[in-house]
């Protein structure tokens, strides 16, 4: 079982790219005198490709990237056309959604998904609340993530 993260919106989001890494090949690694990881440079292909850090403390883990893939998925579940997937750290979840969601223009309606899959999840119940935009909290955002759950988040209650 595996879970993912959605955010759906009525219009486009900005996507967070990741900050500072960048894809190296083996080769640069060994050239570069970067230490082994869990599999040493030498024991792998020199033309593979690997996610580099040159300092952890600049790497941003949270980001959002559209995701026209999960279009076909998500129809099941939103009306929202606008469909992205994010990663963040489950320390910083909170902070990090509250975050980028008070960045967005006040007029975008969203909703956050946080989908389990790899059983039969057709069956499972999914809380949903919803809240107006004006009145979020970081504490909001403080969920569980052993189920499936939205938070449908809106610009104005109609």
């Amino acid at each position: 079982m595996s879970f993912e993260f959605f955010l759906a919106a009525d219009r486009p989001i900005p996507e967070v790219k990741q900050n500072g890494s960048e894809i190296l090949t083996v080769r640069d690694m060994i050239r570069m005198n970067v230490p082994d990881g869990p599999v040493p440079w030498k024991a792998m292909k020199e033309d593979a490709e690997v996610l580099y850090n040159r300092d952890l403390a600049d790497f941003n883990q949270f980001h959002v990237e559209s995701a026209p893939h999960a279009y076909k998925i998500m129809s099941n579940y939103t009306g929202f056309n606008h469909i992205y997937t994010f990663d963040v750290s489950q320390l910083s979840l909170a902070k990090d959604l509250y975050d980028y969601i008070n960045s967005l223009n006040n007029e975008i309606n969203l909703e956050v998904w946080h989908l389990w899959f790899g059983y039969d999840y057709e069956d499972e119940v999914i809380t949903r609340k919803t809240l107006l935009r004006s009145k979020l909290t970081p504490s909001d955002f403080e969920v569980s993530l052993n189920e499936s759950w939205c938070i449908a988040i809106k610009s104005k209650f109609v």
